[in-house]
């Protein structure tokens, strides 16, 4: 067997079980009413009365629920008033707190302002009073010290340093500007 013919027979098999679940719920259903016909026959109701009992409390249901969307709906505009005011009242004390609030501002502002000019002046008062540090022998100074540097470097000779030595004897002292050092200046 293949699998096409495999689903088609459980479903015919499921087919069969649903259709004889409900001729047997159906058949369930019609005893249960013949059973309870008779009970209620014994007991001296009609079918009739039973139907009449069963449409006046549904009314009454019916009533209920409609009384109670009444209330619900009734309750819902009274708390969508009640936000709507309370979303009112809350908008009006933000805006007097904004206004206080800029109203504070636009106080600091100028207050910070009157400050800032008195602080200015008592700083150029202090600085008017402190007298002013010379500069002048600082840069005489430095020029002194640069004067001094440059006529040490133009004054001192150069010395040479000889790559190859092959002229001189091995232990011979090295000659340097046509002189020999002598034993107090080291050998470069």
């Amino acid at each position: 067997m293949d699998e096409v013919d495999v689903m088609t027979r459980a479903g015919e098999s499921v087919g069969k079980a649903v259709g004889t679940g409900l001729k047997a719920a159906r058949e369930g259903v019609v005893r249960a009413g013949h059973v309870a016909e008779v009970k209620l026959a014994e007991r001296g109701i009609t079918a009739d009365q039973v139907r009449g009992a069963l449409v006046d409390r549904a009314d009454q249901l019916m009533g209920k629920a409609e009384d109670w969307e009444k209330q619900t709906r009734k309750s819902r505009k009274r708390l969508a008033k009640k936000s709507a005011q309370t979303r009112a009242d809350l908008m009006t004390k933000a805006d007097v707190v904004r206004k206080e609030v800029r109203k504070a501002a636009k106080h600091a502002r100028k207050d910070a302002k009157v400050r800032a000019k008195e602080l200015r002046k008592a700083a150029a008062n202090l600085g008017a009073e402190a007298p002013k540090r010379r500069r002048w022998p600082w840069v005489l100074g430095l020029l002194i010290a640069a004067a001094a540097a440059g006529y040490v470097a133009l004054t001192r000779k150069p010395e040479e340093v000889h790559l190859h030595e092959e002229d001189q004897a091995p232990h011979a002292e090295p000659v340097l500007n046509g002189q020999v050092p002598t034993q107090k200046e080291p050998v470069k």
